[in-house]
């Protein structure tokens, strides 16, 4: 059990219940306050890509959780809107390494930046306590999310 407040405990389980559905909410509303022409999928692959550098698919798919063939539609999808790019890897001609174009970098930026606004406005709006409150939380929030 853990004090939520004076005299109000909850389980671990309630907690984190409650931190699902909350985030649920907010990640929602995000993308609603934020339209983009690509889908959730399309985004994450993109962000995968820029953090591992050049990759080759079936590492990108491990990465993503998805099978090689889901992973290489999104591939295609985001070649045709030039986001991404294949070239071929050295060390394995049979394989092909996958960057961002330029044009990817910027959309993902630009995503990014927009979704920061987007926050930036929910926190300012909260009052006080409950925006230090949060900012006493983020090493745990930082901490579940880590792999």
């Amino acid at each position: 059990m853990i004090e939520e407040s004076p005299g109000v405990t909850v389980t671990d389980a309630e907690l984190a219940d409650r931190l699902r559905k909350a985030l649920a909410r907010l990640s929602r509303r995000a993308r609603q306050q934020v339209p983009q022409a690509l889908t959730v999928s399309q985004v994450s692959t993109l962000s995968a890509v820029d953090a591992l550098g050049p990759v080759r698919l079936v590492d990108l798919a491990a990465h993503e959780g998805v099978s090689a063939p889901t992973q290489s539609r999104l591939v295609g999808s985001l070649e045709t809107l030039n986001l991404l790019t294949r070239a071929p890897d050295r060390a394995d001609r049979r394989a092909s390494l996958l960057t961002l174009t330029e044009e990817g970098r910027a959309r993902l930026a630009q995503l990014r930046d927009d979704r920061s606004a987007f926050f930036t406005a929910r926190v300012a709006a909260l009052p006080p306590g409950q925006r230090a409150a949060l900012a006493a939380a983020l090493p745990a929030l930082e901490s579940l999310a880590a792999p």
